[in-house]
């Protein structure tokens, strides 16, 4: 039974005193901030992704028809909305196609009486500059954010000069941004499982306001935790303390799964079958930099390393148990590899080593650990590069997010591209890492 925070009449975020808020103030009191948004009845609703397909919009009248329809149901909603944009050719064509999609979304926009800002697009690095998807995005939709998806081609080192001229436009338009224009990278493509059992995913959306990495069209609950804020003046951790809030993170993120409102029937389908939970963990530069340690030395990396391996434990641990408690997650019963068998003896028998695995590994939550390259960094001042040997903690994430950065007034061009680029690395090595941490 959870147990709820009675002894206060605040209300978190607008949400009003019933269970719902009972169970934000019960996450507040543990530490943890609940990141869901309110739509226009009040009720909590989940971020809203959408995938558009520029080729079919452009020549299909019914699937612009279908596509503006869907946008204007969410923004009438009163909810954000993320669009990835896809097959949108090349040069001017992806010009062209672009700018269609754009003006689909500024008529939804308008008839459901939203703002620029509720809209959030993104785009594949291939296709367009970021340059050109700001100049599109804001000559059409108005100001707003644009989250530019490079491929493997970017982000590895360049082989020719004529990929490293092209390299060096891009990489220069989102410098000369990144202060100013609301455009954004997001580079980790693949979304991982916490259990074994369950594949990757690919990750073709972004969430809005949270701007966690996602495959499109799913739910996910998100809450944020600052791991600085449970440890003294020297950085001594209070093990109890956030172990506590990391276990009602769990607890409570399962129970609210059930309550929030999923706009799209994809998306409830997806939250039945998956429960996606998108725990941000914050703090790691603030911890660093509050023990004192030198980020460049490899025992404050191995110290954060143990630090998340254990909390990664925590979480997986308390998920298992919510599964005991309840029922284990409804993907790992799609995931059975006996389904596509013949019945007989050889499919019997592999139903029974899979159910074992299952009793052994059932979880409730298929994704739950979600990082941020600028999480490495002390807040409330500018970026200190030093920080960046911290990147290979990215390797505990199940996702990633990609907020707006700090401010990096003391970078230049080089150390942006390479900050990058190490990110990138570290996360194109999760799978790896990930079945060797959790092989059965």
């Amino acid at each position: 039974m959870l147990q709820m925070a009675v002894d206060s009449d605040h209300v978190p975020n607008g949400i009003g005193p019933g269970l719902t808020g009972q169970l934000y103030r019960e996450l507040e009191l543990a530490g943890v901030e609940p990141l869901l948004t309110l739509d226009s009845d009040g009720a909590l609703a989940g971020g809203v992704t959408l995938l558009a397909d520029a080729g079919a919009t452009q020549t299909s009248d019914s699937a612009a028809a279908r596509f503006r329809q869907q946008a204007f149901d969410t923004l009438a909603n009163g909810l954000s909305l993320s669009v990835s944009v896809h097959e949108l050719g090349e040069g001017t064509d992806a010009h062209a196609a672009f700018s269609a999609i754009c003006e689909l979304l500024r008529l939804a926009m308008q008839d459901a009486g939203a703002s620029p800002e509720c809209i959030a697009v993104a785009v594949k690095a291939e296709a367009l500059s970021p340059q050109a998807a700001w100049a599109v995005r804001s000559a059409r939709l108005g100001g707003g954010p644009v989250h530019v998806l490079p491929g493997r081609a970017v982000m590895q080192p360049d082989s020719s000069q004529r990929e490293r001229d092209q390299h060096d436009r891009f990489w220069s338009q989102l410098w000369h941004a990144h202060g100013t224009a609301r455009i954004g990278v997001a580079y980790a493509p693949t979304v991982f499982a916490q259990c074994s059992l369950l594949s990757a995913e690919v990750a073709d959306c972004v969430l809005p306001a949270t701007a966690v990495q996602v495959p499109a069209g799913t739910a996910w609950l998100p809450m944020s935790l600052d791991v600085s804020r449970f440890t003294d003046e020297r950085g001594s951790l209070r093990e109890s303390a956030i172990e506590h809030a990391l276990g009602r993170s769990i607890e409570i993120g399962d129970v609210l799964h059930d309550l929030v409102r999923w706009p799209t029937a994809r998306m409830q389908h997806d939250a039945w079958l998956n429960r996606r939970l998108a725990i941000v963990l914050t703090g790691f530069g603030d911890l660093v930099h509050r023990r004192r340690q030198d980020p460049q030395q490899f025992a404050s990396l191995t110290d954060l390393c143990e630090l998340l391996r254990w909390i990664r434990e925590v979480l997986q641990g308390r998920s298992r148990e919510v599964a005991r408690r309840t029922e284990h997650l409804p993907a790992l019963e799609q995931s059975d590899p006996c389904r596509a068998l013949p019945s007989g003896h050889v499919r019997n028998g592999w139903r029974t080593r899979w159910r074992e695995a299952v009793e052994s590994a059932a979880v409730r939550h298929r994704n739950v650990v979600v990082l941020s390259p600028w999480s490495l960094f002390p807040r409330g001042q500018p970026a200190d590069f030093r920080y960046a040997d911290l990147l290979p903690l990215l390797g505990f994430a199940n996702a990633c997010s990609f907020p707006a950065p700090p401010s990096l007034c003391h970078w230049n061009i080089n150390k942006f591209k390479n900050f990058h680029q190490r990110a990138w690395a570290v996360l194109q090595q999760r799978g790896a890492v990930q079945q060797i941490a959790e092989r059965l």
